[in-house]
């Protein structure tokens, strides 16, 4: 026992310990004391006994005040209690023993006594009911820890911020617009808490956008699934979901959903996938619906039912083909081959003479190569208007990397069978594919804009590198390649 400990209970554990000897004692004692003092020896009894009592009363109330309220409940808070809450514990205590002495010792009737302490308790409550209630509030807050300092917490759906830190009377919240909010406990103890940190720091977020009538459930839910996957900075827990929620009479109601690893990067997860969205649904034609008359006009009809009108706006946004008139977009998309692949599907694999051009229409592909240990490693995803086999189609290459579908995915296939009818038919396209070919190289070399002229010479080397690789697999001279042997 330490040395605050004795001072403390030492003189009064003496003293319990000399009468708890004269209760014992009791006969050698009170006889001797009442001939002297002429007190019955009964009386003599009830107040050696009443004593004892007393002082294991108040050892009781100090060990309460000391070892409950002042120790184990500020190490389970972490903080320190007011003295007022231990004093008043422990008066509490007091009184409560000296009234069962009075009624079991003495054989005295304290109704008055409890009358008149319970309406001095109820005065005392009731001056003081609103601090009294805090301060309970705040031990129930510390002892129970529905939240903690660090905590991201929302409050009845109005007050969000985080906790700076816990008194025995108000709960200090730092909000995102850098304020500082005192919020009484007494509000606390009736108020619905969110605590966004616990059982982690998961966040699960959700954004709801309308899309016309005119786009398919099947082609939304595919670009909504791939731009929320592909927002750059985000980091997704789980995949996210894609569900049609409302008809409305401007278009279909999607609810777009995804969990993030740290719910303090919310708005800026939030704001990365909305930009993927709309950079998405712009790639693929699609717009926001806006408020619209209850009729569908003819041009909306066309549209609705014209699926070719979308492949050839698809082909108008693929870097490749950006600036190609628009008859021969219309040649292309119209030699586009349709696929359809559910999530997890090969599309090609490495190593495949598979001499084709792939566009991305709707959902998200994932190239991955292996390094020269063999491991797989990730080398890039594809979303809507993006390709890969370039050097497989222009160049007849083997395709140097295995891809697969990571949603459900809507791929456009540009194969040799259908270039090699263009170039038959308009030799000159030669020429116009080199270019574009040398551009965009030059673009991603260097990473330029589309807006940067390159250097005459560096453009005309790399258009006369691709002009040969057409030339030497496309020429006139060149022999068809069979489906058997591809």
């Amino acid at each position: 026992m330490s040395d605050g400990a004795m001072k403390v209970y030492g003189r009064l554990a003496m003293i319990i310990a000399a009468l708890v000897v004269l209760v014992i004692l009791d006969r050698l004692f009170t006889g001797p004391v009442a001939v002297v003092s002429g007190l019955s020896e009964v009386t003599l009894t009830q107040w050696v006994v009443g004593a004892l009592c007393l002082a294991i009363t108040v050892m009781l109330a100090r060990v309460v005040k000391r070892e409950v309220i002042h120790g184990w409940l500020e190490r389970r808070s972490g903080k320190d209690v007011p003295p007022l809450i231990g004093s008043l514990v422990s008066g509490l205590v007091i009184f409560i023993g000296i009234c069962l002495i009075l009624a079991f010792v003495f054989q005295r009737d304290v109704t008055a006594l409890v009358a008149t302490g319970g309406a001095s308790l109820m005065i005392l409550g009731i001056a003081l009911r609103d601090v009294m209630l805090a301060l309970f509030t705040g031990i129930l807050l510390n002892v129970e820890k529905p939240f903690r300092v660090g905590d991201q917490v929302r409050i009845n759906d109005r007050l969000t911020g985080k906790v700076e830190r816990i008194t025995w009377r108000t709960t200090v919240l730092q909000t995102g617009a850098n304020e500082t909010v005192y919020v009484p406990n007494l509000q606390l103890s009736s108020a619905v808490i969110l605590n966004q940190a616990q059982p982690d720091n998961r966040s699960k977020r959700s954004l709801e956008l309308t899309i016309d009538y005119d786009t398919s459930v099947e082609s939304a839910e595919r670009i909504l699934y791939a731009a929320t996957l592909a927002a750059a900075g985000v980091t997704h827990v789980s995949p996210p979901t894609v569900f049609a929620r409302k008809l409305t009479p401007d278009g279909v109601l999607y609810e777009v959903a995804f969990t993030i690893g740290n719910y303090g990067d919310g708005k800026k997860a939030e704001h990365a996938v909305i930009k993927s969205i709309l950079q998405c649904m712009r790639d693929a034609d699609i717009g926001i619906a806006f408020p619209k008359a209850g009729s569908i006009t003819i041009e909306g009809r066309t549209r609705i039912a014209n699926r070719s009108l979308d492949v050839f706006h698809l082909v108008q946004q693929v870097r490749l083909f950006r600036g190609l008139p628009q008859e021969l977009c219309h040649r292309i998309s119209g030699a586009l081959i349709e696929h359809h692949f559910a999530a997890g599907a090969t599309i090609v694999r490495a190593g495949e003479r598979r001499h084709s051009l792939f566009i991305v229409g709707e959902g998200m592909a994932k190239r991955t190569a292996s390094d020269r240990e063999g491991a797989s490693v990730e080398e890039q995803r594809f979303i809507a208007t993006e390709f890969f086999g370039r050097k497989a189609l222009f160049a007849c290459q083997p395709h140097n990397a295995t891809v697969t579908a990571e949603t459900a995915l809507l791929m456009y296939e540009f194969d040799r069978r259908a270039f090699g009818r263009l170039i038959a038919e308009t030799p000159a396209l030669i020429e116009t594919f080199a270019s574009a070919l040398a551009h965009l190289a030059w673009r991603e070399t260097y990473q330029h804009s589309a807006d940067e002229e390159p250097p005459p010479d560096v453009i005309d080397r790399l258009i006369n590198l691709y002009r040969g690789q057409i030339e030497a697999n496309y020429g006139p001279r060149t022999e068809p390649v069979s489906l058997a042997a591809e």
